[in-house]
């Protein structure tokens, strides 16, 4: 795979780098582990602050454009990185109105009987 990063900016509102890259490829599309050690290889990154947000394959073509983020800490990463689709991440339960209702009202006794 090679990589080319595009795009490199930073954002101070929300503590982090905006990163865009190119990868172009032979074989299949790169996964967001295979980008993310790349990048972090290559901008000299600590791999537990950046987030690979999305890989967009171009149709047709071997090649891949890379939307990257890399925070300035932990904390600021948990605030605004969501959990989505890792393995073992369960979402939060809501409390309160998750729970059945219960019958309010008793239903009315069937005629004839």
């Amino acid at each position: 795979m090679e990589l080319k990063i595009t795009n490199d900016k930073e954002n101070k509102l929300l503590g982090r780098r905006e990163i865009g890259a190119s990868a172009t490829y032979t074989e299949k599309t790169p996964t967001k582990e295979e980008v993310k050690e790349e990048i972090c290889k290559r901008l000299s990154l600590d791999p537990a602050l950046v987030e690979i947000r999305q890989i967009k394959q171009q149709y047709g073509l071997r090649m891949s454009d890379i939307t990257a983020y890399s925070y300035a800490s932990k904390e600021v990463m948990a605030k605004l990185v969501k959990v989505r689709g890792k393995k073992g991440a369960k979402p939060e339960a809501k409390s309160g109105a998750t729970a059945a209702p219960e019958a309010a009202a008793p239903k009315p006794a069937a005629k004839g009987a």
